[in-house]
């Protein structure tokens, strides 16, 4: 039950939601809505693999309710398909979780509480076969519109501090989830004597952040701290998720008319324990990102150009290379009116990655890939 990457939340409807609330007018509603889609294709197969697909109608909500309270509703509907070698494929379709968040400052500028609601709208009871679909999309290394179509009931409640220290804009921030129940499979023979139920372990996450004016442009550091508690099967502890780490910085400039920015992250993850196994783990993995983006402003309309190189490593002792990915993508925003605008985009991917033994680390064959995306959404204030 992979979780999709933190950072992979870059499609094109985070970027539709990063543009500033304020911007828009108080208490407005603006509403998100579009379409994207995504493949990737394998010269050879890759432990069975031949192809992926994926198609998802993503929609969000945003209110500002007041100057210091805000609420933000999302979610999509998805269908994504696997392609074996011999041509057999399987397809998930359906609603993902719908999140509902609240943000209430509790000091204006330095002091937020927050509050968020995963309802369990989503696909879960998948079969056998959707399951090696689900595992295909929940890549660390190529990031899909949707990595996850169901993970149950669960809540997440955080508080952010802010506060400039000698020209820093210095934050930090924590957060505790607390997870429910759900049915992963639709075959009662792969549930256990006590049960189907699927119960992740509550995650506990604190970040810390840094960012500054430097000449006329801007530093952002940032770091991540995630533990976990134990995953049950039925009444059962079945998994230990290991602890995440992710740093982050960029630098922001202009040159011209064009703003410019240089970033990279890095997320770590030690390796987990399988609990009754007599020590047994799962592997350590790390995904390295470094790249670059544009805005160019043409009139009221922005061009966003961006590159990214991502290098994916797993393994029990050391880290060998598990894949590489190149990525080159395009975003155009259309301000069609004062309350409309137009977003598409489109990516392309090129790399490879390695096929796993039995144990699950990287061997030295490997397959070349590639990937396209495309999308198209609309953001409307009313």
């Amino acid at each position: 039950m992979n979780a999709a990457l933190w950072t992979a939340r870059t499609g094109a409807l985070a970027a539709a939601m990063l543009l500033p609330v304020s911007l828009l007018g108080q208490n407005d509603v603006t509403g998100f809505a579009g379409v994207e889609a995504r493949g990737v294709s394998y010269s050879t197969s890759l432990d069975g693999l031949k192809s992926v697909s994926e198609v998802a109608i993503p929609f969000a909500v945003v209110w500002p309710a007041s100057p210091r309270l805000s609420f933000d509703l999302g979610g999509r509907w998805a269908t994504a398909s696997r392609t074996d070698s011999s041509g057999a494929k399987a397809t998930i379709s359906g609603l993902t979780d719908i999140q509902v968040r609240g943000a209430y400052q509790l000091v204006p500028d330095l002091a937020t509480f927050t509050l968020s609601v995963n309802l369990p709208t989503g696909t879960t009871k998948i079969t056998d076969q959707q399951l090696l679909t689900a595992g295909a999309i929940a890549s660390d290394l190529l990031p899909y519109p949707v990595a996850n179509f169901g993970s149950g009931f669960n809540v997440t409640s955080g508080v952010a501090l802010a506060v400039p220290v000698g020209g820093w804009a210095l934050g930090v921030a924590g957060s505790y989830r607390l997870n429910g129940g759900f049915t992963p499979f639709a075959d009662p023979a792969l549930c256990d004597s006590t049960g189907c139920s699927y119960k992740a372990g509550g995650e506990f996450r604190v970040r810390a952040g840094a960012d500054r004016v430097v000449g006329q442009g801007r530093v952002s550091l940032g770091f991540t701290f995630s533990t976990f508690g134990e995953d049950d099967f039925g009444s059962s502890p079945i998994f230990q998720s290991g602890k995440r780490y992710i740093g982050q910085g960029s630098w922001s400039f202009p040159v011209g008319n064009v703003g410019l920015q240089v970033y990279a992250w890095d997320l770590y993850r030690s390796a987990g324990s399988l609990p009754g196994t007599g020590g047994l783990t799962t592997q350590k993995r790390n995904v390295l990102a470094f790249g670059a983006a544009g805005s160019v402003q043409m009139g009221r309309n922005v061009l966003r150009p961006q590159v990214e190189f991502r290098i994916h490593t797993l393994g029990d002792s050391t880290l060998a290379s598990a894949g590489k990915l190149l990525s080159l993508g395009l975003q155009y925003q259309w301000a069609v009116s004062d309350r409309f605008a137009l977003l598409p985009s489109a990516r392309f991917d090129t790399g490879s990655e390695n096929a796993l033994d039995n144990s699950g680390n990287p061997t030295s064959q490997s397959a070349n890939f590639a990937g396209w995306s495309a999308a198209l959404m609309l953001r409307a204030t009313m």
